[in-house]
């Protein structure tokens, strides 16, 4: 695989702001993307150490041995405070927690359940855990540069308590490791069966 060290399998993150089925834009006049939030654990010590090493990777690709300061950064403190009011920068559901957000211009898979089957709408509800796979890149258009998370898959594996209002009940669900679902499971499945 060309890209191998900026692939990362992020696993078992709160996801928050997915948009998935359509692309959405995160401002006005920017261009629509799919996308979604992972909120990931301090205490996933490991899970960060990877995370940081793909982005690490991504740097030196794109800029070399000596990149240049002050690059973006999607990895941030949900910890972190405004300088000036002193409030939390993000909601309850980010402290103590890491967050990043990806993204894709194409639509990616989103899968849910131990069946693996396409995700629904009431799958794709801020809250709920999963994986996801990413792939860093680094970038430098129109004066600004640093790294991004591309979003190449989602995985909803588990209910979470739900963020903000809309939430479906829609029951609990075991985690399982990030992988590819077997076909033969999948043709025994039937399309009521997602978990």
């Amino acid at each position: 695989m060309e890209n191998a060290n900026t692939r990362i399998d992020v696993k078992d993150a709160r996801m928050a702001y997915i948009h998935l089925l359509e692309p959405r834009a995160a401002a006005e006049g920017a261009e629509a993307k799919y996308s979604v939030t992972l909120i990931i654990p301090k205490t996933d010590e490991a899970g960060i150490a990877a995370i940081k090493a793909a982005m690490k990777a991504a740097v030196s690709k794109k800029f070399g041995d000596k990149p240049p300061k002050g690059l973006r950064n999607p990895l941030r403190d949900g910890d972190e405070k405004d300088g000036e009011s002193g409030e939390y920068m993000k909601g309850d559901e980010f402290r103590g927690n890491w967050y990043l957000s990806a993204s894709s211009k194409k639509p990616v898979r989103a899968l849910a359940g131990k069946a693996r089957l396409p995700a629904t709408e009431d799958h794709l509800q801020s809250g709920n855990y999963g994986a996801a796979e990413l792939n860093f890149y680094g970038y430098d258009a129109a004066g600004n540069r640093g790294v991004a998370a591309g979003l190449n898959g989602v995985w909803i594996t588990r209910k979470g308590e739900p963020l903000g209002s809309g939430a479906t009940d829609w029951g609990v669900i075991e985690a399982e490791d990030f992988g590819s679902p077997a076909p033969k499971a999948l043709a025994e499945m039937s399309a009521d069966d997602v978990f």
